[in-house]
């Protein structure tokens, strides 16, 4: 069996104050073993942030790590 994304790769959603008084939700993606950030994803929404962030990790658990790279646009070598 393939391994998946998972074993490189954490997602989590941080929270920040946005404009106006609102709240910004920063979807990101981060390496396992250093805890460098490689991308985030920002929504207005909690609802969106939260689909987009249970699709990403659906898919750290289901592909496997090279078509994740390719599919979410990271390098082999982060």
């Amino acid at each position: 069996m393939t391994e998946t994304a998972r074993r490189h790769f954490r997602v989590l959603t941080r929270t920040r104050g946005g404009s106006a008084g609102g709240t910004m939700y920063d979807v990101q993606l981060q390496a396992q073993d250093t805890g460098n950030l490689l991308w985030a994803q920002t929504f207005s929404h909690q609802a969106e942030a939260e689909a987009y962030e249970a699709t990403v990790t659906g898919d750290l658990e289901t592909l496997d790590d090279a078509t994740f790279r390719r599919k979410y646009g990271v390098p082999t070598h982060h």
